[in-house]
């Protein structure tokens, strides 16, 4: 039979901002490809609204993960599974 998780949870290394500096990366192509459609089309206001919206999803994805590396030491694409990440993870959830 499959084992059940207990309540408490192990982190697998990837801390959660992570995934949303990713979807803001993966938002910020997808408004960079309708920004270049727009303006290629010859409409104005659109092409603004998308340019603005890909300037702040990727604004956003390099202030978080900037933070990750920064204030929290930790890599915002690799699952850090390092000596040091497993120690400070036994110091914070297992003392």
């Amino acid at each position: 039979m499959a084992a059940h998780h207990l309540p408490h949870h192990e982190s697998h290394g990837n801390h959660p901002m992570s995934v949303i500096g990713y979807l803001l990366v993966l938002g910020g192509f997808a408004f960079a490809a309708l920004w270049l459609v727009s303006m290629a089309g010859g409409n104005v206001a659109p092409a603004i609204v998308f340019g603005l919206l890909m300037i702040g999803a990727f604004t956003g994805a390099v202030s978080i993960f900037l933070s990750l590396v920064h204030r929290h030491h930790h890599s915002p694409v690799l699952p850090d599974n390092t000596e040091s990440e497993l120690g400070r993870y036994m110091r914070r959830y297992r003392d």
